[in-house]
């Protein structure tokens, strides 16, 4: 039984994708690799086709199973082919400074398109810190503000956006992730957080405070 040279594709359509060439024994269920070969359920193996352009089949590894035992000529791993199943397509593939909450934008736009991304996130979570203050009229700020503004109970600014028991936990937990913010975000400095120069990291720090802004949208809507 002749060998042919395939190529493995794992991660396909990833930042992780990589794809090697290999030796195997193509069937029409199966293929029979050498036990070494690092083959896993899940990658994609491109197989030789005369009757396509491409010169290419495409099989799935839907089961792997690994022969190690016996005299070595006897060792293989065997694939056997099943159906591909539909491509995961995530419904927002990457984060952009569009997409963010309009205060965040309005407060660091200017900023980061200059490359100022370090006093970007820092005006960024700066207005989350404004809007707070204003919306719950306290003449604090960082986190004991935070503790007033978000109380446990939703006697102030509710952020819970379920009942009973749910909307405890949530009202709990998102008092810890503002107060977390002013206490290792806003008070630091964004120059101590990251690499200087990063835009990739500035922009997950001003889709964090984003996030801060939309659940006080949430907060402000449920306030009679």
């Amino acid at each position: 039984m002749g060998t042919d040279t395939v190529t493995v594709i794992r991660n396909e359509g990833t930042d992780d994708q990589e794809s090697f060439a290999v030796e195997g024994h193509i069937q029409s269920k199966a293929g029979f690799f050498d036990v070494d070969t690092p083959i896993f359920e899940g990658d994609v193996i491109l197989v030789p086709d005369p009757r396509r352009s491409e010169g290419t089949e495409r099989r799935f590894a839907a089961e792997v199973k690994l022969n190690n035992f016996g005299p070595a000529e006897m060792r293989h791993v065997k694939v056997v082919w099943g159906a591909s199943p539909a491509p995961r397509v995530a419904p927002v593939r990457r984060l952009t400074f569009e997409s963010l909450h309009p205060a965040v934008q309005r407060a660091a736009g200017d900023l980061f398109a200059d490359g100022h991304y370090e006093t970007a996130v820092s005006e960024a979570f700066k207005s989350v810190e404004v809007r707070v203050r204003k919306a719950v009229a306290v003449d604090k700020s960082g986190a004991a503000l935070m503790g007033d503004a978000f109380r446990s109970d939703g006697s102030v600014l509710d952020v819970a956006s379920h009942e009973g028991r749910s909307g405890e936990d949530e009202r709990e937990g998102f008092l810890h992730i503002f107060r977390g913010a002013m206490i290792g975000i806003r008070n630091p400095g964004a120059h101590e957080l990251f690499k200087p120069g990063d835009p990739q990291q500035a922009l997950e720090y001003l889709g964090f405070a984003s996030l801060l802004h939309r659940r006080v949208d949430v907060a402000e809507a449920r306030k009679p």
